[in-house]
């Protein structure tokens, strides 16, 4: 969990001639978030997606398709807009389809440093994990 945050970063730095797009989730932000604190500091334009449904999206569904107890997968509700602002870049918060539109996709592509999107989802929609769940030896 949280690979895709310090794999975005890493990209960036590779090609700076081009935006990066990490999409991730709260609970790998909370856990990795801190590499957005390098992509400030080298001006990549890296655009975090952070998925926020304030769980461990995939402990919480896992849990639930198979059937288990649901422990463990709650997380605190956290303004992650605020603490990319805090540590230098852009955030966003979007609760709304209109929120999304009214962003200036281009502008933030743009941008020399990095941005983020924090994109309140529906904590009951299940992600696409079905091979997840077979791995487990769990059909769903």
């Amino acid at each position: 969990m949280g690979w895709a945050i310090g794999g975005a970063v890493g990209t960036a730095a590779g090609n700076r001639d081009a935006p990066v797009v990490c999409i991730t989730g709260d609970g790998s932000l909370m856990m990795n978030g801190q590499e957005l604190s390098v992509a400030v500091a080298e001006g990549l334009t890296v655009i975090f997606v952070v998925l926020n449904d304030q769980a461990l999206g995939m402990v919480k569904h896992g849990q639930r398709l198979a059937g288990a107890e649901q422990i463990g997968f709650q997380l605190p509700t956290t303004d992650f807009a605020a603490i990319a602002r805090a540590m230098g870049a852009d955030g966003y918060t979007i609760r709304s389809p209109e929120d999304m539109a009214a962003l200036d996709i281009e502008a933030i592509c743009r941008k020399k440093g990095p941005s983020l999107l924090d994109v309140y989802i529906d904590g009951d929609e299940v992600p696409p994990m079905n091979l997840r769940m077979q791995i487990l030896g769990t059909d769903i």
